[in-house]
């Protein structure tokens, strides 16, 4: 099975992006640091909206990227998807936070040219 995988860093501050494709749907893995699952978000496009739900591991704030990745990629690529997101850096500071999500947000826009790119 083909994926993408695309990457992102600033300063110490690197998220990463893959997916792979589940029939005309995406699963998207977003992480960084030590990666791990911190929540899942699941993506629906409805006429020309998206909706999302997400699940939040508890002690996790990743559902923002999660969240936000899902709802984007459906209404962008017309698709279902499941967003797994997990970034942990120790000692993070405000500012890396602001730059893990607009690392992934960059991710995300790149992904559909990485999509057609590699036949996905």
């Amino acid at each position: 099975m083909s994926e993408v995988a695309l990457t992102k860093t600033l300063g110490r501050i690197e998220v990463r992006l893959k997916a792979f494709r589940v029939g005309k749907d995406l699963v998207v893995v977003i992480d960084g640091g030590r990666g791990h699952i911190g929540a899942v978000a699941a993506g629906t496009g409805c006429g020309g909206m998206a909706v999302s739900s997400v699940l939040t591991t508890p002690g996790h704030r990743d559902d923002r990227i999660a969240k936000d990745a899902a709802e984007r990629i459906s209404k962008r690529l017309a698709c279902n998807c499941a967003v797994i997101a997990g970034v942990h850096y120790d000692n993070i500071t405000p500012q890396e936070i602001k730059d893990v999500l607009n690392l992934s947000n960059e991710l995300v826009d790149e992904l559909e040219g990485a999509l057609r790119k590699e036949g996905l």
